[in-house]
């Protein structure tokens, strides 16, 4: 397929239909951030995604400059900050690169095509192509519904506080009982809603790049086999004249040229997701650091607690492209 324009066209609902990437496009489109229809309207959620990001970041300015509590707090506001910051990244850098995205997945569905007719009939083919895509739409289905679980938990749990302690889901903001009830509720709305949000999104085109990772794997997988049973006495290729053995090389040359197509395009991922890998790596070993570090100074076991309970939650975007990569 290669770098042509066709290829960089916007994708639509009934395009993805189709597509091996089907599950993740449609929920990057259900969220916000991918558009199916090309209606302008649509950009309007993400703008407003962004606008509750930066009334979140304002409060959490406000919050560190008013903090006179303990470490927690100050290392919770700035693990909180981070997430809606490099979430807001994410998505700037694929509304700029858009077409780039557009053609990664178009060139993963002319991969995907282009080796099916040598799958059909072929059982151990056809299951290694089946295998990835039911893999895929687990990880994604199951990391979304994770994320999204721990970011409502965690919104609604200063719910069960005293009314009069005012407490908000992640930057307190300094608010006395006598302040206005609607600019509490309106502070927590904005928390919540932008953290739940940024953080379904971030979380979404995380798994989005492990499973383009997947599929690229289960096409090496599959032309790797192709090229095993190009063996004279295999029982697929009856190589018994002239005829046959020109059909072998054929076959050996078609292999070649399917394999350059897809370094060129594993080449092409590696431009496109490097940026947002980084990007999750960075806040990753940050939100580490801003866990352990009170937990190591602490003399409580809750301290200890939270640092195990939270482990999971830092980790799990990290080993989701590890997961992708270990494929590859």
């Amino acid at each position: 397929m290669g770098w042509d324009s066709e290829g960089s066209q916007p994708l639509t609902w009934q395009y993805t239909g189709t597509s091996v990437l089907k599950c993740d496009l449609r929920m990057l489109h259900l969220i916000g951030v991918w558009p199916l229809s090309g209606s302008r309207l649509y950009r309007c959620l993400v703008t407003v995604v962004i606008a509750l990001c930066f009334g979140h970041f304002v409060e959490a300015v406000i919050h560190l400059c008013t903090l006179d509590g303990y470490l927690e707090d100050f290392t919770l506001a700035l693990s909180n900050i981070s997430v809606v910051i490099v979430g807001v990244l994410k998505v700037t850098f694929f509304l700029r690169h858009e077409r780039a995205y557009c053609r990664l997945v178009r060139w993963l569905d002319d991969l995907v095509t282009g080796q099916r007719e040598y799958t059909r009939g072929r059982p151990q083919l056809e299951e290694v192509s089946a295998g990835a895509q039911r893999l895929a739409r687990r990880i994604t289905k199951a990391f979304t519904v994770y994320d999204a679980i721990v970011v409502l938990a965690w919104t609604l749990v200063p719910l069960t506080a005293p009314p009069e302690a005012k407490r908000l889901p992640f930057e307190q903001l300094p608010l006395t009982e006598e302040s206005p009830h609607s600019l509490y509720a309106l502070s927590y709305a904005i928390q919540g809603a932008s953290t739940f949000w940024i953080a379904v999104i971030s979380v979404q085109m995380d798994c989005f790049f492990t499973a383009v990772m997947i599929h690229a794997a289960s096409q090496l997988r599959i032309l790797s086999l192709r090229i095993s049973d190009l063996q004279l006495g295999n029982g697929h290729l009856q190589l018994e004249d002239n005829g046959s053995l020109d059909g072998m090389y054929e076959e050996l040359r078609f292999c070649i040229h399917t394999h350059q197509d897809i370094a060129r395009f594993v080449k092409h991922l590696e431009s496109v997701m490097n940026p947002i890998a980084m990007m999750q790596l960075a806040v990753g070993v940050f939100n580490g650091c801003m866990l352990i570090f009170p937990a190591t100074y602490s003399s409580e076991n809750e301290a200890l607690l939270k640092c195990v309970a939270a482990a999971p939650t830092i980790s799990a975007q990290l080993l989701l492209y590890c997961l992708g990569a270990h494929s590859v």
